[in-house]
């Protein structure tokens, strides 16, 4: 067994190495006709078969006995069923990761009014590399969820790495997430508390989405605490649309603690209809606040609600609270 793998190998590194010498000039004509040629349909059509079964032995040799330029041609269909159907095993991503790794042998010129272009003839080993990657990823997600559903998934160091890296594992993370049991959850929440790397994300994609699959209100802390990105912003789009839920006026009254969010977190309040009596409640206590007792003022008077603050300013006695009022109250019409 161990002597068909090597040899296995071989033949697929022998499949990837090429003459060194210059890509060879076809015309569109040539590449045409030979793409669509009798012979190379056929072949096509027996080796996708192979290629299906991961017999990768017989494709190889098959397609050795092929004129160069056919065989490409052939390469360059059976990578593109590849990319029609998806599905790989190892095998398979090793086949695929060997055509990637393949230098062109031909190129074609396009012409144009005024320009000349000289690019490959094939293009497949792009779509074979993006294929190989896209199977690692789903690999990767794949043992990232099996690690965290074992409680053995220890975030700070799956999401380390460079920028690149930290985003491709972010972005896996954000995939699988909802394929996690709420205990695999809420092991990872417990990680913010106990590791301080974690505070040093580049972004809040992984906060985010933990807070708003956990409902945790650490996690929503931490959230609105951090800089504003597209992820928080995205979360508070989010309340808004839940909301009059109590957990999500709870969130939303939270997140104007956030300089960034406050005004839009005070309007997707304020625009509740009817106001909840927590959220009215928040809201008449912000009126006595030097920073935000204006902004809400004014909110509050632009949606309707004048006769409310006449009423607060006729009870109140505070001053700043007063000046608020009569101010917000002013710009009515």
């Amino acid at each position: 067994m161990m002597r068909q793998t090597w040899s296995l190998m071989l033949l697929l590194f022998a499949g990837s190495l090429h003459p060194a010498v210059a890509a060879q000039e076809v015309s569109q004509q040539q590449l045409d006709q030979v793409t669509t040629s009798a012979r190379v349909q056929d072949r096509v059509m027996a080796l996708t078969k192979l290629y299906n079964r991961s017999d990768f032995r017989a494709l190889e040799f098959n397609l050795s006995q092929l004129p160069l330029l056919q065989q490409e041609a052939v390469r360059a269909q059976l990578v593109a069923h590849a990319l029609a159907h998806g599905a790989l095993d190892q095998a398979k991503a090793d086949w695929l990761q060997a055509q990637s790794d393949r230098k062109q042998a031909f190129t074609v010129v396009e012409q144009g009014d005024g320009y000349q272009i000289t690019q490959s003839a094939f293009h497949y080993p792009t779509q074979a590399r993006s294929l190989v990657r896209q199977w690692q990823e789903t690999l990767l997600g794949q043992d990232m969820v099996a690690q965290a559903e074992a409680g053995e998934l220890v975030l700070s160091r799956w999401l380390a790495g460079d920028l690149h890296t930290q985003q491709t594992r972010r972005d896996l993370f954000l995939h699988y997430l909802p394929q996690l049991s709420a205990q695999a959850i809420a092991d990872l929440v417990a990680q913010f508390a106990s590791d301080s790397q974690l505070m040093w994300l580049p972004d809040n994609g992984v906060i985010a989405n933990l807070a708003a699959a956990s409902g945790d209100p650490a996690m929503y802390h931490l959230l609105w605490r951090r800089r504003t990105d597209r992820y928080s912003q995205a979360e508070l789009n989010r309340l808004a649309a839940k909301a009059p839920a109590p957990a999500a006026v709870e969130q939303l009254m939270a997140a104007t603690m956030n300089p960034s969010l406050k005004p839009q977190a005070y309007k997707a309040l304020i625009t509740l209809k009817p106001l909840p009596a927590e959220a009215r409640a928040f809201l008449a206590q912000k009126l006595d606040e030097v920073d935000d007792g204006r902004l809400v003022a004014s909110e509050l008077a632009r949606h309707g609600y004048s006769q409310w603050l006449t009423q607060l300013a006729a009870d109140s006695r505070n001053p700043l609270r007063q000046k608020h009022l009569q101010a917000a109250l002013a710009l009515e019409p």
